[in-house]
């Protein structure tokens, strides 16, 4: 049996994840931040994410509604990646590659199946 370390369950550096995950790093700190300042973030996410500015907000609206706790993200200067964000970018991966019963695994401790199911399609609807 080999030794596990610590350093094996936690998120990656943000320097260690590839650009495109970085941007929707960005938007998700961007969206968390000025929804809890009570301000729209869809001007902001069309400036960084084009067309699927108006996709990530749903997508994000998603998620903090599925989610029991606070969606927790960092400051969008921080190097680390929080857990959440670690979990939402595992989502956008698995939902690009179509690894729909990985998606489900991923959060299936987390969420029921019908939470799941709209996390889902919103991430592939992002993703497509």
């Amino acid at each position: 049996m080999r030794a596990m370390t610590p350093l094996a369950f936690s998120p990656p550096p943000v320097s260690a994840v590839p650009e495109e995950a970085r941007v929707l790093l960005k938007a998700a700190r961007l969206w968390v931040m000025l929804a809890r300042s009570g301000r729209s973030a869809r001007p902001p996410l069309a400036a960084l994410l084009g067309p699927a500015a108006s996709r990530f907000a749903l997508f994000m609206d998603a998620v903090v509604v599925a989610w029991h706790d606070p969606f927790t993200t960092f400051p969008p200067c921080s190097c680390n990646i929080s857990p959440d964000e670690h979990c939402l970018l595992n989502m956008l991966a698995l939902a690009e590659a179509d690894m729909e019963p990985q998606f489900h695994d991923c959060l299936h401790d987390m969420l029921p199946l019908p939470e799941r199911d709209r996390l889902w399609k919103a991430a592939t609807r992002l993703m497509a």
